[in-house]
């Protein structure tokens, strides 16, 4: 059952594979975080992590199944592994999908509440 989940890797090879992904997302993550617009309505001016984490909480989990997917699917289909490098690269590529599907669309968008003091 296990390797029906993790596909060919073991679970090491997989929660490996996954951590070098994230960081790839958490390196996106910061990024945006650090060009953001500072004087929206809700954003606050001091870098916050918990603010970053909850206004990007479907960006995230849309990442966690990309990468699980690809993880999962990938030497299937191709017969090739993965490597930690791409990894990284495949954690940098869906979030910056993701950063783009947020920015051209509402399916991603936080929706916020208009500042009653402006």
């Amino acid at each position: 059952m296990l390797k029906d989940i993790l596909g060919v890797a073991t679970i090491q090879e997989f929660l490996t594979q996954a951590f070098f992904a994230f960081v790839g997302v958490v390196i996106s993550l910061l990024i945006h975080g650090a060009t953001k617009y500072k004087e929206a309505v809700g954003t606050p001016v001091k870098f916050s992590l918990w603010f970053l984490l909850k206004d990007n909480a479907k960006r995230i989990l849309l990442n966690i199944l990309l990468i699980y997917a690809t993880l999962r699917f990938f030497p299937d289909i191709t017969g090739i592994d993965i490597t930690f490098f791409w990894c990284l690269i495949i954690g940098l590529c869906y979030d910056r999908l993701a950063q783009l599907l947020k920015s051209k669309t509402d399916i991603l968008d936080v929706q916020r509440k208009a500042d009653p003091d402006k």
